[in-house]
């Protein structure tokens, strides 16, 4: 018995150890003015995403969904897919730090939709018209998924961001 316990217990590990992720990739700027380290942020996020706002004083820079080509995915198949993007400036003591975090998301209705966990229906409504599908038409029933991170992007930008720093020194 004690067998046929630790086999599921061991799946379930691997299945969710890599989904407790940080949420943002961060890179230490070092002893640069903050002001400076902003609007350089601003600039390289700029080169990268449409900026949607940009706030100096909490530091958050959040960009516009950009639309990106995906490959098909074996569960959503062929999909709309785009890259969201927000980068926080942040002080801590005297040093600054950049964060930055680029989601993937996977456009799909219908596949997401039977995800959903069955339930039981009673008399008494636990769920209020907008958490069930209560929309009109099925293009308002289509939701944007996270399906992952793009790292590489995130590294390519702090990147960016380091070079124009120095330039501006």
């Amino acid at each position: 018995m004690k067998k046929t316990l630790f086999f599921p217990v061991i799946l379930f590990v691997i299945f969710t150890a890599g989904c407790q992720g940080p949420r943002f990739q961060s890179q230490p700027l070092g002893e640069v003015d903050y002001a400076e380290a902003f609007r350089a942020g601003r600039t390289v996020m700029g080169q990268y995403f449409s900026i949607a706002s940009a706030d100096a004083e909490s530091g958050k820079i959040v960009c516009r969904p950009k639309g990106v080509e995906a490959a098909p995915d074996r569960l959503l198949g062929s999909s709309q897919a785009r890259k969201v993007a927000d980068m926080r400036i942040r002080r801590k003591g005297n040093k600054v730090f950049a964060d930055i975090c680029v989601k993937i998301q996977r456009q799909d209705a219908l596949a997401l939709r039977s995800m959903q966990p069955i339930t039981v229906d009673n008399d008494v409504p636990s769920q209020t018209p907008a958490d069930e599908a209560a929309a009109v038409t099925a293009e308002q029933n289509l939701t944007w998924q996270t399906t992952g991170r793009d790292h590489q992007l995130e590294r390519a930008i702090l990147t960016d961001l380091i070079r124009a720093l120095k330039k501006n020194k």
